[in-house]
């Protein structure tokens, strides 16, 4: 009878440990972007790196643009209601939810990645405020390529932006395009390449990126990186996923997140700076913009930062701060 008792013991013993061993946590993290796209392949990277460094405890499947059903404007909700644990969101696509989102798109604000890093330093509390009003928390950040314009004729001068017919890629490029002098236009962007093509807009304002995977250089001869904003793209767990891990594996997900973000903004530098040689390579010119330009985007962009403290007014001590720091 000893020995029976013994037996059972020892079998509960292995099977109890054997589950343990087995037990994973399984995540859906969606993405709104495509195999090849820079993002996609940092948060596959990043849930591979989860998955090897958790010994499978924390097992994160990316899927990607469209696999899963969440729209790109549906991240933030999705995650907050737990219909996928993690989500790579484009930030001002979320405005809908969370006016503050929106505040990267403003014009001549966040210009490049070095001032991308300064921004994050001043409203980061703020993100992490809004993040976990909606049940969830950011693991990391990456910037887009800011963008430019693509033209037949060089734009470098205020007065050669004058009536261009431009194709816009959101509210806010085309009333910032507006107030440049230019005539933009709203167009869907499976039309734009014929458009541009027979001539019924003079080019269109988007990324190095959008750029290259459109061919534009087949329509356009040259493009300038005007560089009027830097919008990122977050990272975002839902708290209730996040608080059933255990402390180790918590710890080990952010030194994860916070290790490889570095190597996630260098991914999104080389983006542009690549996209930027193919243009070239295609016969493309790149100009900047001269002083006249400069100084007419500030202007423009500094009313209509005056017009989103209308809607969100606790934008206005943020930016302020982050204007002294940065000495716009």
């Amino acid at each position: 009878m000893h020995v029976i008792k013994s037996i059972v013991a020892v079998a509960a013993v292995m099977f109890i440990g054997n589950t343990a061993a087995s037990a994973e946590t399984k995540w859906d993290l969606s993405t709104a972007w495509g195999a090849n796209n820079f993002h996609a392949e940092s948060a596959i990277k990043f849930a591979d790196a989860v998955r090897q460094s958790t010994d499978g405890s924390v097992d994160i499947t990316v899927h990607l643009s469209g696999e899963i059903g969440v729209k790109s404007t549906e991240k933030l909700s999705a995650v907050e209601n737990g219909i996928v644990q993690m989500a790579d969101m484009l930030l001002f696509l979320q405005a809908g939810e969370a006016p503050f989102l929106g505040v990267d798109t403003l014009p001549y604000l966040i210009q490049g990645q070095d001032e991308m890093k300064a921004w994050l330093e001043v409203a980061g509390p703020k993100y992490e405020e809004i993040f976990e009003a909606h049940n969830q928390k950011v693991l990391y950040y990456v910037p887009w390529p800011s963008p430019g314009i693509y033209t037949e004729d060089a734009v470098v001068s205020a007065q050669d932006m004058e009536g261009l017919r431009i194709r816009a890629f959101n509210a806010t490029s085309f009333e910032f395009l507006k107030k440049l002098g230019a005539a933009p236009v709203e167009l869907p962007f499976g039309e734009l390449a014929a458009a541009v093509a027979a001539g019924t807009v003079d080019g269109a304002a988007t990324s190095t990126s959008t750029g290259v995977n459109s061919k534009l250089y087949q329509f356009t001869a040259n493009f300038n990186p005007l560089n009027w904003s830097t919008s990122p793209d977050a990272v975002t767990v839902n708290l209730d996923a996040w608080n059933a891990l255990n402390d180790e594996e918590r710890a080990i997900i952010e030194k994860i997140a916070n290790d490889m973000e570095g190597e996630f903004w260098a991914a999104s530098a080389d983006e542009d700076s690549s996209k930027t040689k193919i243009l070239e390579e295609n016969g493309m010119s790149i100009s900047q913009a001269d002083d006249s330009l400069n100084a007419k985007m500030a202007e423009a962009g500094k009313v209509m930062w005056e017009a989103f403290y209308t809607d969100v007014p606790d934008a206005k001590n943020i930016i302020d701060t982050y204007v002294v720091k940065v000495g716009k």
